[in-house]
């Protein structure tokens, strides 16, 4: 496809049909979302590819039982906001049990070009260079956005999660529990679902490009 046509097509896929992607499609993917620019050429980050069923549903039950945490808490000063978490939860995260396959995404802390200057001067690099403008994770995402693409231009459909992020520690120690896999000085971003569309998914309206931009 056109590289338009692909950024076009491109959505955020929360339903599938069954179906599998082979191993050479999964590693199109993975090496897009690797040739992304990243700050010093740092390439923070890390892919771990799930394809087992039952990891996948191990790790559904795992983002359940943290939201019943957090919603049990909730309770006590907002139940319907509670409720709406629960919810939220359902609808839009554990879908991906029904993704082909479900990528765990793993990056790196990046100290960007000041951050120890910033400390010689008694500055506060983290609320200002990291909290507010966060390099790092910018590099992850111009991966991520890669990732996304290819996927789309393979004829697939994926969806880039945060949501489950207040259980991304839980669900590292599963997967070196079950997997061994650890990374030192890595920790869980987001996940990314992929698979099969299933159907015709439409995405949310854009702003006009008229108020995405200012010419000065």
């Amino acid at each position: 496809m056109e590289l338009q046509e692909v950024i076009e097509k491109r959505g955020s896929i929360r339903k599938y049909k069954a179906g599998s992607i082979p191993d050479k499609d999964i590693k199109e993917i993975i090496k897009a979302a690797g040739l992304a620019p990243s700050g010093k050429n740092m390439q923070n980050w890390h892919f771990v590819v799930i394809k087992d069923k039952k990891k996948m549903e191990d790790i559904a039950d795992i983002v359940v039982a943290k939201n019943n945490i957090i919603a049990k808490d909730m309770d006590k000063a907002d139940r319907k906001k509670a409720d709406r978490f629960r919810g939220f939860c359902k609808n839009f995260t554990l879908f991906f049990t029904d993704a082909a396959v479900l990528t765990v995404v793993y990056s790196a802390f990046y100290a960007p070009s000041g951050y120890d200057e910033y400390k010689l001067t008694g500055r506060d690099p983290d609320k200002d260079l990291i909290l507010l403008r966060n390099p790092g994770m910018q590099s992850l995402g111009a991966a991520l956005e890669n990732f996304s693409l290819k996927t789309a231009d393979l004829g697939y459909g994926s969806c880039w999660m945060t949501s489950a992020n207040y259980a991304a520690e839980e669900i590292a120690a599963y997967i070196k529990k079950e997997t061994g896999f650890e990374k030192e000085g890595y920790f869980i971003a987001a996940l990314m679902s992929m698979g099969i569309p299933a159907g015709d998914q439409k995405s949310p309206s854009r702003k006009d490009p008229e108020d995405i931009y200012t010419f000065v």
